[in-house]
């Protein structure tokens, strides 16, 4: 973050400052304040950032407090921390102005916008959403690590309910908009498919004419969400009648895709390091936004070649024992427990296809169904099926096949752990099912 005087912040959040100072750069966290710091005292889940604004203040950092919580100088008093934390950061971008190039989608958003990154890091001197810091705190934290260098932001933007995403947007206007799918995610909030369309449609309401709509024209959800946008749309995907084509894909004996990307500028070969079929589309749409900023083919493509994936996403990995684990714990929905089925099918196994699954939560009404048909696509991929949690009967159901355990505790309990040299693992589940203690156990040798 470019300096800032606590004037400035107290002007940028319509505070009042106490004392003076100056900061360059923000943390929510106390333990991370030092000096030069901003601190936001937000209130948590189990504890309030008031509560250790005298710790940061030792430490010689600054604090952004509710009014009247901290009377002390290095203080800018606000109504409300996080609205004072958003108001901030949409002050800094106005007065610092970048192209945004903002993503959002039901699956896939946060490979999709590392590719972007990595793409566009090889002419622009980027700064991007670290991890996948897209709600209403993570998004102002990313603008406020924009430096004077940086020459364009890539960032996330994730959502739970309506007007979220378009409330990211005001804090965070972009230039570039991506949707990746539509799909059935926080169905429990959102109630329907329609929500969850006019959800991720905010992104492209955000936008003018000016702006440019990087889209998956093979999800015709997606599609119908360009109908009323009035600037330019480049569509990619696999279909021949997409702006931007990847065809001939294959796989490698660990499932990582390669593929032909064709558009009118000409064609590449792209080779991923990560594997999964369903990066393909996230790739595409990688090269589609560079090929909008002037970075051609060519040089896209083998960044793309030399990005590593995130922790957890279908993270391959071998075990002391010669099993091979998949984990992808990091989340789960309905596509995306399909595409990783896909993956794990389509992978180099000489031994056997195991398919661990969890629950996949906040389906709201289909819940029953996608955990049917997950179970059934399940039993088409894998020889070895472990179903657990609370919809694990369902799964079993759907495949008319397999094990069923209550939880992980029952799992690991259980001793069901002992794989053989050239089995393939996948472990997938929602988040909140840390299903990675089960890919740390199996990596061990499947001894806790």
């Amino acid at each position: 973050m470019r300096p800032l005087t606590l004037a400035q912040i107290g002007q940028y959040t319509q505070g009042k400052a106490i004392g003076s100072g100056q900061v360059d750069h923000v943390v929510i966290d106390s333990r991370k304040a030092g000096p030069n710091s901003l601190f936001f005292a937000l209130p948590g889940e189990h504890v309030d950032g008031h509560d250790f604004v005298c710790d940061v203040m030792a430490q010689g950092g600054c604090a952004v407090v509710k009014e009247g919580s901290h009377t002390g100088p290095g203080v800018v008093q606000v109504t409300d921390p996080l609205l004072a934390l958003q108001s901030l950061a949409q002050a800094y971008l106005a007065e610092f102005p970048v192209p945004v190039v903002a993503v959002t989608g039901s699956n896939g958003k946060t490979s999709t916008k590392d590719m972007i990154a990595q793409v566009l890091g090889t002419q622009y001197a980027v700064h991007a959403t670290e991890a996948n810091f897209n709600n209403e705190i993570g998004v102002p934290l990313t603008v406020l690590g924009l430096e004077a260098h940086h020459e364009l932001l890539v960032v996330e933007m994730g959502m739970r309910g309506l007007g979220q995403i378009k409330r990211l947007t005001e804090i965070c206007p972009p230039n570039y908009g991506v949707i990746t799918n539509i799909g059935p995610v926080h169905l429990e909030l959102l109630g329907g498919m329609g929500n969850i369309a006019q959800a991720k449609g905010e992104l492209l309401e955000a936008m003018d004419t000016s702006g440019v709509a990087i889209l998956n024209g093979d999800d015709p959800s997606v599609r119908g969400q360009a109908r009323t946008f009035k600037g330019k749309i480049v569509y990619y995907g696999l279909d021949v009648a997409n702006d931007v084509v990847g065809r001939g894909i294959e796989l490698d004996v660990e499932g990582r895709p390669s593929f032909v990307l064709r558009h009118d500028q000409g064609e590449a070969r792209v080779r991923l390091a990560v594997p999964g079929i369903h990066n393909v589309w996230n790739a595409i749409a990688a090269l589609a936004v560079g090929l909008q900023l002037g970075v051609s083919l060519g040089k896209g493509a083998e960044a793309l070649s030399e990005l590593a994936g995130s922790a957890m996403r279908l993270e391959v990995r071998r075990s002391p024992g010669g099993v091979i684990v998949v984990n992808d714990s990091y989340n789960a929905s309905p596509a995306s427990m399909k595409g990783a089925l896909d993956t794990l099918g389509h992978m180099f196994c000489s031994g056997q296809r195991v398919a661990i699954l969890g629950d996949m939560l906040e389906l709201g009404e289909i819940t029953e169904q996608a955990h049917i048909e997950v179970g059934r696509h399940a039993g088409e991929c894998a020889n070895h099926l472990i179903f657990i949690g609370q919809y694990a009967t369902l799964m079993h159901q759907g495949a008319g096949r397999g094990e069923v355990y209550a939880s992980i505790d029952h799992f690991l309990e259980s001793g069901d752990l002992k794989f053989d040299e050239g089995d393939l693992v996948l472990v997938k589940a929602s988040r909140s099912l840390h299903f990675e203690r089960i890919a740390e156990v199996l990596l061990k040798g499947g001894d806790e």
